[in-house]
């Protein structure tokens, strides 16, 4: 199996470089743009053509494996039960399209609702955050670990919501003046696949946000849990890997968030 992993892990580095390189080319151009919602969640032709050179590349090695990617256009739908790939083409539209360099791609290898396998590309910065399941987590080759920030009032966490829905957003504001009030600092940077990939380098301390999707989360989470952080609902519960609130941590504060949050927030 280490083989097989070893060989997948490899497929999403080179569809994450694709994607990223793809970006780059297209970075600064012309591009079109569509709205999912009334102003604030986007995509673009930029999303779409990075999309299709990961499921190319993807496709190429393993045509009969499901690719799943969150602009939809260009999956791959094998039949069976076999491995499924998540795929965030673009992970932070809104950064990417106003020049701001805090944006990637997420490709991740699933089997039976167990992440295998994941890469993170920042093409910005030309790292590649890489995972195997039970053998670590990489950056450009170096190991990786989790912060050694030991509570919750030194942390520095990411907390974000992406909607044009009044009571999401009021949602949001309760758990940002939370947060803030019980960490040393709260940042909203986009891009929650290149944040998780900051909490397994150590850069963050811990993420938290609603209503998750796979394509999101799957490969940052492994980068988390592999630099040995956590990984949970709010509740503090396992999750898997359908629409879920998160919360990713160094592992050392994570209890204390969960128990903050379980305070203050209203659990689903």
């Amino acid at each position: 199996m280490d083989g097989k992993l070893t060989a997948l892990a490899a497929t999403a580095e080179r569809a994450a470089r694709a994607a990223g390189a793809e970006l780059l080319r297209l970075q600064g151009g012309p591009l079109g743009v569509t709205l999912k919602d009334a102003r604030v969640d986007v995509t673009s032709t930029a999303d779409l053509s990075a999309q299709r050179a990961v499921t190319d590349v993807i496709g190429a090695e393993y045509p009969d494996h499901t690719v799943i990617g969150e602009e939809g256009d260009g999956e791959r739908r094998a039949p069976g039960s076999g491995p499924v790939w998540y795929v965030d083409p673009l992970d932070g539209t809104r950064n990417y399209l106003n020049g701001v360099p805090y944006f990637g791609t997420s490709v991740a290898v699933t089997l039976d609702g167990k992440v295998l396998a994941g890469a993170v590309y920042d093409p910005s910065r030309d790292e590649l955050f890489t995972a195997t399941l039970g053998h670590g987590v990489t950056c450009n080759g170096t190991p990786l670990r989790v912060s050694t920030v030991p509570s919750a009032a030194e942390a520095l966490v990411v907390t974000q919501a992406q909607s044009a829905d009044p009571a999401v957003i009021a949602e949001f504001l309760e758990l940002m003046g939370l947060l803030m009030n019980t960490t040393a600092g709260v940042r909203f940077p986009g891009a929650p696949a290149l944040v998780l990939a900051h909490i397994a380098a150590g850069r963050y301390t811990a993420y938290v946000e609603r209503a998750m999707d796979p394509w999101d989360t799957a490969a940052g989470r492994l980068l988390v849990e592999e630099a040995g952080g956590r990984f949970t609902d709010f509740a503090g519960r396992p999750v898997g890997l359908g629409c879920v609130d998160v919360v990713a941590s160094n592992a050392s504060v994570h209890d204390e968030l969960v128990a903050a949050l379980g305070e203050g927030i209203a659990q689903p």
